[in-house]
């Protein structure tokens, strides 16, 4: 058999310098990784559609939030608890503690029974109201989440008055 000739004008192939990029590349997605927060599951009913549910109603609390005209979130209320929001948050911290006095691990609902109603103002941005969803549905406590609620309902948004 004869030999085969080597071909000629193909200069061998150095794969160091791809591998080095591969490198790079892993190294900067790992670095550039950034952990979030746990987000619960969520049920959610939107205000059109849908029919009445199974079973007993659930205990519902009704969430009421003011926007200003850009939007921002300048007071919650939780009956006849309000609480005003700053730049800091300390609004959402004190909405934070009522909510888990009223709705925590030994609070007087389970969270399958509890439905949250938020009554939003219609210019209210969308981050504002992921806080407050966040705030009433649970809590992280010792690496374990403690859901309070599992029922959130938007009541049809309104305009500022």
């Amino acid at each position: 058999m004869p030999k085969k000739k080597a071909s000629e004008g193909v200069p061998p192939t150095d794969m160091t310098p791809m591998i080095d990029m591969v490198f790079q590349l892993l190294v900067f997605f790992i670095l550039m990784f950034k952990i979030v927060d746990p987000e619960g599951d969520f049920s959610i009913k939107m205000p059109i559609g849908g029919g009445p549910g199974d079973g007993p109603p659930p205990t519902s609390i009704i969430v009421r939030l003011h926007a200003n005209s850009s939007g921002h979130m300048t007071d919650m209320g939780v009956g006849a608890h309000v609480f005003r929001n700053d730049k800091d948050g300390n609004g959402i911290q004190e909405m934070r503690k009522y909510v888990r006095q009223q709705l925590g691990s030994n609070g007087p609902v389970t969270a399958a029974a509890t439905k949250i109603e938020l009554d939003c103002d219609y210019n209210l941005r969308y981050e504002n109201v992921v806080k407050i969803i966040s705030v009433c549905t649970g809590y992280v406590q010792d690496g374990k989440v403690i859901k309070m609620a599992e029922k959130i309902e938007f009541r049809a948004p309104r305009a500022k008055t």
